[in-house]
């Protein structure tokens, strides 16, 4: 697995592995270019060939989950429509688009893995309406 370069991620894949289970090829710092099909590839722009997604998730014969960990900068107006455009053209491509913000999941971004930061993650699992 690539490195981690926000808050809350190492925890948040932890927890991840604990509730999804280990049969997922679980992926960091992915490129949000590489789960673009088709005509969606030709019209990425070139900050989008160079987006990574915080975790990953690949599961056989279910759909590729990505969990995306939202942190303040994110609030703003410019980053908060990148995002939504990223978010639409991913659900697009056949993914479930999962983010943990930091205001709903304090305990994550302390790097806590406990039961108060598992309950954030599986909330946020469960209102995205994934089984568990």
């Amino acid at each position: 697995m690539s490195h981690f370069i926000g808050k809350g991620e190492r925890s948040a894949l932890k927890i991840l592995i604990e509730l999804i289970g280990e049969e997922g090829d679980y992926k960091t710092q992915y490129p949000f270019k590489n789960l673009m099909r088709g005509d969606y590839v030709d019209t990425l722009s070139e900050r989008q060939t160079k987006e990574t997604l915080d975790i990953v998730v690949f599961q056989d014969s279910k759909e590729t989950i990505v969990i995306r960990v939202q942190g303040g900068d994110h609030t703003g107006i410019l980053k908060s429509a990148r995002d939504t455009v990223q978010k639409k053209m991913l659900e697009w491509n056949g993914c479930k688009v999962i983010d943990l913000w930091y205001y709903e999941c304090p305990q994550l971004w302390k790097e806590q893995v406990n039961e108060a930061s598992r309950l954030e993650v599986k909330t946020a699992l469960l209102d995205a309406g994934l089984p568990l």
